[in-house]
Formats: structure tokens, sequence, C-alpha cells
């Protein structure tokens, strides 16, 4: 997998605080994995070869807190008030099957439900576990975001199911993208090309292995993890505990 250069490694957690985290990620991690098809890369430790499953989050899994969460003003791939009381940081690639049936089928309503309304903050993780789509994915994506366009971008890639696997990123195909989109083409280029965008980008994906992430999508939210392309109602009891407590 070709990736991004490396950015400073940041402070590593203590050991004693990140060991229990992997385990509570890896329970049930295939829930909502994209398997890889021959030819895709998946980074770090390798994909179970399982029959993939649906399940609800492992009780376990939701006792670990993971305070991961930014806040940041300026964070180009985060949509919903800085301020709202529920934050969902999510592990995403944009060429991964069941990212693209997580943002079809539960996305829209929780954005109606909750993003606009005030009560949830999403923060967008792009990472880069099948190569160089990936890659290029994750940083036009914060390109977009840096024009206030960030959940038009990853509604554009995901539309009717579709991944980054068959995306065109040529000049023409980005510069066609960015007229969907709404945003300034030469801008969304120079931007998805800057050392800080890589930056960025890299440090999301190195993150994400640092919690032991293998599967994509993951989600955080407010320091619970829920692993898998889980159905909506999953996400709205979780959100809705959350605004409760």
């Amino acid at each position: 997998m070709s990736e991004a250069t490396q950015t400073p490694a940041k402070p590593k957690l203590p050991w004693f605080w990140i060991m229990p985290i992997p385990v509570a990620l890896l329970i049930g991690i295939i829930i909502g994995m994209q398997i890889p098809t021959p030819g895709d890369s998946v980074a770090a430790v390798p994909a179970p070869t399982a029959q993939a499953t649906e399940s609800a989050p492992n009780t376990e899994a939701a006792q670990q807190k993971i305070n991961v969460e930014r806040r940041e003003a300026n964070d180009p791939t985060a949509v919903g008030a800085i301020d709202a009381p529920v934050t969902m940081v999510t592990y995403s690639d944009f060429q991964c099957g069941y990212c693209a049936k997580w943002a079809s089928d539960s996305l829209p309503t929780i954005v109606q439900q909750y993003v606009d309304a005030g009560k949830l903050r999403i923060e967008y993780r792009d990472i880069m576990f099948f190569g160089e789509n990936s890659r290029q994915s994750a940083e036009l994506a914060v390109a977009a975001g840096k024009q206030g366009k960030y959940q038009e971008f990853h509604d554009a890639i995901f539309a009717e199911g579709a991944t980054a696997k068959n995306a065109d990123f040529s000049a023409a195909g980005v510069k066609e993208l960015a007229g969907k989109i709404g945003v300034d083409h030469k801008q969304l280029v120079a931007d998805a090309a800057s050392e800080e965008t890589s930056a960025l980008v890299q440090k999301n994906h190195d993150e994400a292995k640092d919690l032991g992430v293998t599967g994509t999508p993951t989600f955080i939210i407010n320091g619970t993890p829920v692993v898998g392309a889980q159905p909506l109602e999953v996400f709205v009891q979780a959100i809705d505990a959350e605004l409760a407590g």
C-alpha cells in the first residue's frame, strides 16, 4: 500500500491504557469489514478470513471509553456544531463497500436528526487501508473540507452505494467532481497536493492503527466503540443514550 509521508510521531498513550483498546475494537471487527478482493491490500494486522456477520456492539467493548475527539474549529473533515453534546469519530475508507452501505443506509438519517439539530458532531478520519485511491480520496476530502464541502464530497463518492475503487481521479475527473460538489477546482487540486493535507491524512491513518482499528467502518461515539456497518437503530440508541446521560 502506498502511504503519504509520515508526520512526526505523536506521543503514545501509556501501555496500560492502550492495551485494552485493540481487544475492545477487535471484538466483532469482521461485522462491517470490507473483505479485500484480489489486488486489495490491508494495512497493519491481516484481515480475518471468516464470513462477515451482523451483530450488536459487544458489552465489554462499550465499557471502554476512548478519548479521540478533537473538537477543532478548523477541522476540515468534521461536520456539526463544535459544542454538540455528542461526538462520533468515524474511521472510514473511501474504497470500503461496507462504509458505502453505512453512508447510504444510516448516515442521511443521522445527519438529519442529530447533526442538523446541533446534537451530534461527526469527525471523519478517512484512512488508507485499500491503497492509492483511498489515499487520493482522503486528500481530496480534506481539500473539499477546506472549502466547507467535506460532506458533499463524501456523499458524492459513496453515492448509490459506489466507492472510490472506480472513481475517476484524472485531471478531467477531478474537475468534474469539483463542479458537482460546488468547490473551486484549482483550489481543490492545490489543497489536495499540499504537505498540510498529506500530514493530516497520515495522522488520521496512524491514529487508527495505533487504536487497533483493522476494519472499516469503525466508530467512537463519546468514547464508546461501535464496530461495523451496524443498522441505523444501533446508532440511534447509542446517540440517544449519550444525550440522555
